[in-house]
């Protein structure tokens, strides 16, 4: 007899405070006092090439910032990528390819007359709708202002997102006073902020049963698959919204949580009993029942051959499967986590060693010919490339927290990796509660708990990661979130 899963309701967002990265407040500018609130912005954004002076000696702090400077700031902030013809006859010079850019991606458009107006100043709720449009347009709790209405429609999330991350916070009187202009000097205080600190996550998904999301996937059309070691389901998730992808409720234990089993059939009455992770094979997806030590195998949707279920297992025993990975040649990639070992698998059912000796190997990611693995009993970040030449990407193997340079940088049990398609690799940092970025070299935590605030609970123990577009999704079973991080 099948019991509904008992519903509870998830915690609220994350929302962590962005500081202003610490800098010497000597910018070189004449008008802008060491002790100013922005003079630290000001310095950070000089040095990184970000915002200049109106001149050699000057900043000009308390100058509108104009819809042309906002538009060359993000530019570069993004790292000035190519971009498209200019559309707007008001536009050239210096400010036409980073306006060309906005427009394209929706960040800044242009008049109903078709002009762009590079000249016209900003207003705090354009500066907040930029840089969340910039930021992929994240979901925010809301949490009204005093004048509230006074915010435009097209502004509302926006300033909710940037309120909750600590980039823009409300007058004294508890108003927003978004029809305000905005100066240069707020430009480099949220400029730094957003660019120099560690960036804030928002939630996805609207799931709400007592779930822990512990590996994602992402399907043709921009949706994820996210593994639930609770529920014993696999959630889709849409818009925002989550139907169960496979999986049936099962009886409960004493403390009524679903026991799960073993049992293949059509997705909505197959039953699992510990899916971890989620990869794309076969034209269909594999998902580690770990409990269980086999991968399972959801056909495709398309596949409607008589006698064939939904859901069945690659016929292959597993010693503690975990981590799943997939390449652009239909091969499997699978983390034996208890054996130490990450096999491969490809379409024809053939399996190789691809490395051995290793330290509860468990999140995979395959990025540019090489298979990224999150070893965590060892507590590093390792890639392989080719069978059995592994190197060490990051982490010296001792447990702990520490950044610095990647070979002298300490992990404390990573479970997930991902690799973003400039080649820096994001680490979840579980038994720490972070996610770490390394680049050129260098470890950086970007997300943290507020250790100030003893109500949010997320990061906990993040483990399954994807990129998407310029977005890092995160899963925490502990925390039963599954959030987004911008990562530009």
């Amino acid at each position: 007899m099948k019991h509904t899963i008992r519903k509870a309701a998830l915690c609220a967002a994350l929302a962590l405070a962005l500081a202003v990265p610490a800098q010497a407040a000597e910018t070189g500018f004449t008008d802008v006092p060491e002790n100013a609130w922005y003079a630290s912005a000001v310095a950070w954004c000089r040095d990184k090439g970000l915002m200049g002076g109106t001149s050699a000696t000057r900043f000009s702090p308390d100058r509108p910032m104009t819809r042309g400077m906002l538009a060359s700031v993000l530019y570069r902030l993004a790292g000035s990528p190519a971009a498209g013809e200019n559309p707007f006859p008001d536009v050239e010079g210096r400010h036409a390819p980073a306006v060309a850019w906005a427009a394209e991606k929706g960040i800044l458009n242009g008049y109903a007359s078709g002009r762009f107006g590079p000249d016209d100043p900003i207003t705090r709720e354009q500066l907040a709708a930029a840089f969340w449009r910039f930021a992929g347009s994240p979901a925010a709790a809301a949490e009204d202002y005093a004048d509230e209405s006074a915010i435009s429609s097209y502004a509302v999330q926006a300033v909710d997102w940037a309120r909750s991350t600590g980039l823009m916070s409300g007058r004294a009187d508890g108003r927003f006073d978004p029809k305000a202009g905005a100066t240069r000097a707020h430009m480099a205080k949220v400029l730094a902020s957003y660019a120099g600190a560690p960036r804030a996550a928002s939630q996805v998904s609207a799931m709400d049963v007592m779930c822990q999301p512990q590996g994602i996937a992402e399907m043709p059309d921009g949706s994820l698959l996210v593994t639930d070691g609770y529920g014993k389901v696999v959630w889709r998730v849409r818009d925002g919204k989550s139907t169960v992808y496979a999986g049936a409720d099962t009886v409960e234990d004493v403390y009524g949580q679903p026991v799960g089993g073993y049992h293949d059939d059509t997705r909505p009455d197959s039953i699992f009993k510990d899916p971890w992770a989620v990869a794309p094979f076969l034209g269909g997806w594999a998902v580690s029942d770990t409990e269980n030590g086999v991968v399972r195998f959801l056909r495709p949707e398309d596949d409607k051959k008589a006698g064939r279920t939904d859901v069945t297992d690659l016929g292959i025993k597993f010693d503690h499967p975990t981590g799943l990975a997939a390449d652009g040649d239909g091969n499997l990639y699978v983390s034996e986590t208890y054996l130490g070992t990450v096999l491969k698998i490809t379409p024809k059912g053939e399996i190789t060693t691809m490395a051995s000796g290793l330290s509860e190997p468990m999140g995979l990611c395959w990025a540019d010919g090489s298979l990224y693995v999150a070893e965590s009993g060892g507590n590093r970040i390792l890639r392989i490339s080719g069978i059995r030449r592994v190197a060490v990407v990051a982490g010296s193997g001792e447990s702990g927290s520490a950044d610095g340079t990647a070979e002298k940088a300490r992990f404390s049990g990573p479970k997930g990796v991902a690799v973003d398609k400039d080649g820096t690799v994001y680490a979840a940092d579980t038994d720490n509660g972070t996610i770490r970025r390394i680049r050129d070299g260098q470890v950086t935590t970007i997300l943290s708990r507020n250790p100030m605030d003893v109500t949010e609970l997320f990061p906990s123990a993040p483990a399954g990661m994807l990129i998407q577009g310029d977005t890092l999704y995160v899963a925490d079973a502990f925390a039963r979130k599954l959030l987004a991080l911008p990562l530009r």
